[in-house]
């Protein structure tokens, strides 16, 4: 039977899962969005149309459950690019995702290490034999990880400060380990407007629903701006782009 006292044996694993959860909060200016890895090489987006905001940042949150999936912070209501000048944060966001490979085989096994291993080893062994065998294999997971960083620092477009300050991090603090793809990937800056991008890379039912909450999104920040002023005639041309951007969505 479950009681108090076996559930504070896994205090250990829950700090961890807060650690964790707090680490995959992004606080974003209300003009940003969230670019999220999916399937077969494939972005979708982390927005809301009605976001929790926190001192007047937007907060989101990377996939919990998907620790091997990066996100990308990317402006929106920016003026949209030609397609050659688009293929140039394409290519570079493809290239930063294919040097990720090691990175996020390591990340994905410090998540079930500490997530699942920990929490049924604790159950079949007890806190103080489950503790030691986790951290027996995450500890080493956590170095094999900033041996990767350093190793592959110039593909994954780390300076040497940053670098260091992700590998003191990790091993540190184990639990942030789970993070590390999305700690390289939002480090990776997009000029490019985020929706201009998802139009490209998305799949068709998420760029639809997408652009939908998006124009939604919209409506409230024109209600909210002046209108004559310079904010609402620059929402009013990003909506109609949007809208058009839809429309030949629609058709697809």
């Amino acid at each position: 039977m479950w009681d108090e006292t076996r559930g504070a044996h896994y205090t250990i694993w829950l700090v961890a899962l807060i650690l964790y959860v707090y680490d995959s909060a992004k606080l974003l200016s209300p003009r940003e969005l969230l670019l999220v890895e999916a399937r077969r090489g494939r972005l979708a987006p982390g927005f809301s149309d009605n976001p929790f905001t926190l001192a007047g940042r937007v907060l989101l949150f990377a996939p919990l459950l998907r620790p091997f999936r990066g996100v990308f912070v990317a402006p929106w209501s920016k003026p949209w690019v030609g397609d050659g000048a688009l293929k140039k944060p394409l290519a570079s966001i493809d290239s930063l995702r294919g040097a990720l490979g090691v990175v996020r085989v390591l990340a994905t096994g410090g998540f079930l290490l500490l997530f699942v291993v920990g929490p049924a080893s604790t159950w079949l062994l007890g806190p103080d034999a489950a503790v030691l065998y986790t951290a027996a294999v995450v500890y080493p997971t956590a170095l094999a990880a900033v041996v990767c960083l350093w190793w592959r620092r110039r593909a994954l477009r780390l300076t040497a400060s940053r670098c260091a300050i992700l590998s003191a991090e990790i091993v540190v603090c184990p639990a942030f380990l789970p993070n590390l793809v999305r700690k390289i990937t939002t480090l990776q800056p997009v000029e490019v407007d985020g929706a201009q991008i998802l139009s490209a890379t998305a799949d068709v039912v998420v760029r639809n629903e997408f652009f939908s909450r998006l124009e939604a999104r919209l409506e409230d920040l024109l209600g909210e701006a002046e209108s004559e002023g310079a904010i609402h005639e620059q929402l009013h041309a990003y909506r109609s782009t949007i809208r058009e951007a839809g429309i030949s969505s629609a058709r697809l």
